[in-house]
Order: C-alpha cells, then structure tokens, then sequence
C-alpha cells in the first residue's frame, strides 16, 4: 500500500485517483495511520492539479479517501463508510468478506439487497440505482 502514497504525491491525475480508490478500500490501519501521518504532504501535493472526470469529479475520490485517512479512528466499525460513498457494491463488498448478502429483491428496478456487516452485524438496507453509473445507496436497519 506504499504505493497508495506514491500515488498521491506523485503529480498524475490518473495514479492520484487509482490511489484515491486504494485508500477507500483499505481496512489495513497501518496504511490508513500512516497516510494520516502524511496528510500535510499529500495536501500540498494534490491541492492544484485537475483530476478531471466526466460524470463526476474525479476530485471526489480524492477528497473522500483523504476524510477517510483523517476520521477512519472514530468509526465503530469500517461499515460506517458506506453510508458516505455511493459506490460500495453489495456483491463486491460480499467477495472481500465485509458483509454478507442476506437477501436481494429482484422484483424490479432498482434491486434492493439486504446485508450484515461480517464486523459488528450491522444490517442494512442497499437500493441499487443508476444515473450515468451505477450506484448503492446504503441505508441502516
């Protein structure tokens, strides 16, 4: 994950938001403690360059891991950011183990997923949508 800093300091849009993406991902809290410790660095270094982005501000991503790196210790648990992006894919989330999939409503558009936090057990109510791009806005139970 030493890469995810490289990538953030490093001056190109593309490896900034590849890295950006890295961090929202990561549940490693050394990565996480020691990009906090680089926060100032990572400031400076991406604080004037365009990010571009057609749909949506690539810039977003960016800004979203940097609040992720800075508030991730005051979470309960890792699933109260999915409340905050809504690009946390159920199914994918259930492939990396962080929840499980307990039901999913086929009936229609959107799809609705019911899911459980693998951590705390946490249940939550996922609507699936697309505009654009898809997107899962993820609700508490």
């Amino acid at each position: 994950m030493a890469d995810a800093l490289a990538g953030v300091l490093s001056g190109d849009p593309h490896r900034i938001w590849q890295a950006s993406w890295d961090i929202i991902g990561t549940r490693d809290k050394n990565v996480l403690e020691h990009l906090r410790l680089a926060l100032p660095a990572i400031e400076r270094a991406t604080a004037n360059i365009e990010l571009g982005g057609m749909i949506s501000p690539n810039r977003d991503a960016l800004v979203h891991a940097l609040d992720k790196v800075r508030n991730y210790r005051a979470w309960k648990c890792w699933c109260d950011d999915y409340r905050r992006l809504l690009a946390f894919d159920p199914t994918r989330e259930e492939e990396r183990g962080h929840v499980r999939v307990l039901g999913q409503s086929l009936s229609g558009w959107p799809v609705t997923y019911e899911c459980e936090c693998t951590v705390c057990g946490k249940e939550f109510r996922v609507d699936e949508g697309e505009h654009h791009a898809r997107w899962w806005q993820w609700t508490p139970r």
